[in-house]
């Protein structure tokens, strides 16, 4: 079994740093460039996925259409694969947030497992969230072990994946080395445990 997992090209707000979460926002130019050089590296190291999904942002969409093309498969959108939801402080950069809301948001950073940005997600909501449809996943591919996968997705969700999956501790969320823009991550299952391995940059 077989999972690569690729973060999203670049957005605007990614560039100016913004917290972005389930905003819904286009690829840039160096961002849609990015999606277009990866699926022609990838298409060069892997065959015909058996399936392709990505989440319903559109970011994601976009970044996984250049995949879609080359190898002839649809994309399967998955809500379940959203980006952490930052709530009322989506599209706010770090010192907009500190300037208005420091209290709630120092206790967020503090403890980000069990705090959440109002009306956003914990970590724990998240990590509940992409648990469960990737044992969903994962249950249906038992039966077909030598499946590969392609799941688009946002950085928040492939730091779960890794901290969670790989690292097997959920607590090194953020020392994992996460994806940049346009990156892919290769991830095996050899019947016990999963094993990594990046496939450029």
């Amino acid at each position: 079994m077989r999972w690569v997992w690729i973060r999203h090209g670049e957005t605007d707000s990614n560039r100016e740093h913004r917290y972005l979460g389930h905003s819904d926002v286009p690829l840039n130019i160096d961002g849609k460039r990015q999606a277009s050089e990866l699926a022609e590296r990838l298409s060069r190291q892997i065959e015909r996925p058996d399936a392709l999904y990505a989440s319903d942002l559109l970011r994601c969409m976009e970044t996984a259409q250049p995949l879609a093309d080359v190898w002839d498969v649809p994309i399967i959108s998955v809500p379940a694969l959203r980006e952490l939801s930052f709530g009322d402080w989506e599209l706010l950069t770090y010192d907009e947030l500190m300037q208005a809301d420091c209290e709630r948001a120092t206790r967020w950073y503090d403890d980000p497992f069990h705090c959440c940005p109002p009306n956003g997600e914990s970590l724990q909501a998240l990590g509940h969230r992409v648990d469960g449809w990737l044992c969903k996943l994962m249950d249906r591919q038992q039966r077909e072990p030598n499946e590969t996968t392609v799941l688009v997705a946002h950085g928040g969700v492939i730091r779960w994946f890794q901290a969670a999956w790989l690292a097997k501790d959920p607590r090194q969320y953020w020392q994992v080395d996460g994806l940049k823009h346009g990156e892919a991550l290769f991830a095996e299952w050899d019947g016990q445990r999963w094993h990594r391995q990046r496939l450029g940059s």
